[in-house]
């Protein structure tokens, strides 16, 4: 599972610079590397016409910096995942959908969304999340047309019939096995398809997609590009962008993340592995597997991440 994803941090480069636009700057960073600092990141599943927080997600991220060891944990947690309430959101036992937490706590109140589903995932996997970045599909679809690309390799075949088009149709999918070139509105397509498979193997093909990204835009053909588009880029990403930190946040980060080696980062996904199943209004959904989940944890974050 070792490798890296630069994609999530320059979407963390990216969301602050942006948010901080609007904002004064802080006195000083929240995080000095005195201690683990870990990021919700989650893509929204927003069509064009909508517009705000209220929607679900597509794509939920768990990204850790651990000052310690210096080491990155980054853990791919499935949509389809259903998480325990905290006792503040619900009755105990309440379960709920993963990627329904952010449009259930924007429908209590606007702006509670973001900490309703950095509360629960806490909840229920023991990690304790400072901060939240947000992306809608045209964030990403810029970001990858911007690099020109990524080039990625599917061993099988991907047929999708059914992919939902941006109008709450279908716009049919279709992918060859071997290696292709995406360009942003594909490469979408390929982290989103599921219906030819499952969630889990969506989860595998978003990881693949993330690294392959991050491969492009550490390339010194590409980044020296990405660099001189950057004031377009971001007016392209305005209100498309969403987190609570801001640039003075940013730098220890990005400083701590530009130094730490690719066998420190960690990637890993909430699979087959470790879930359990439980009964909601009838149906059997899957839960976190409490007996094992501590393993995978481990092995993503190290030692700690509990602390």
């Amino acid at each position: 599972m070792k490798n890296t994803t630069r994609f999530t941090l320059l979407l963390i480069i990216i969301s602050m610079i942006t948010w901080t636009q609007a904002q004064e700057a802080t006195p000083a960073p929240r995080w000095t590397e005195e201690r683990r600092f870990s990021v919700l990141i989650a893509g929204l599943d927003r069509r064009p016409a909508q517009q705000g927080l209220n929607v679900r997600t597509d794509a939920i991220m768990v990204m850790s910096f651990e000052p310690v060891t210096e080491s990155i944990g980054i853990l791919h947690i499935p949509r389809d995942l259903f998480l325990a309430l905290p006792s503040q959101y619900g009755p105990p036992n309440t379960l709920i959908r993963a990627n329904t937490l952010l449009l259930r706590g924007e429908s209590f109140q606007e702006g509670l969304g973001p900490y309703y589903v950095m509360d629960t995932i806490q909840f229920n996997l023991g990690i304790y999340l400072d901060a939240y970045i947000l992306f809608d599909f045209e964030a990403f679809t810029t970001i990858v047309d911007a690099i020109g690309g990524v080039e990625i390799e599917t061993l099988y075949d991907i047929a999708d019939p059914a992919y939902p088009s941006m109008t709450y149709g279908y716009d049919p999918f279709y992918l060859r096995a071997g290696r292709h070139l995406l360009d942003g509105e594909t490469a979408l397509k390929f982290a989103r398809t599921r219906h030819g498979d499952n969630d889990y193997v969506r989860g595998a093909r978003q990881l693949q997609l993330f690294r392959a990204i991050g491969e492009r835009v550490t390339s010194p053909d590409v980044l020296p590009q990405l660099l001189t588009q950057g004031p377009r880029l971001l007016s392209d990403l305005d209100g498309h962008l969403y987190t609570d930190l801001t640039l003075i946040d940013a730098i220890p980060l990005i400083s701590f993340a530009a130094r730490v080696p690719l066998d420190q980062i960690q990637t890993g996904a909430i699979n087959q592995e470790f879930i359990d199943y439980a009964v909601v209004e009838g149906d059997s959904v899957a839960i976190p597997d409490r007996t094992r989940l501590s393993e995978l944890m481990l092995e993503v974050f190290g030692p700690g991440y509990d602390g």
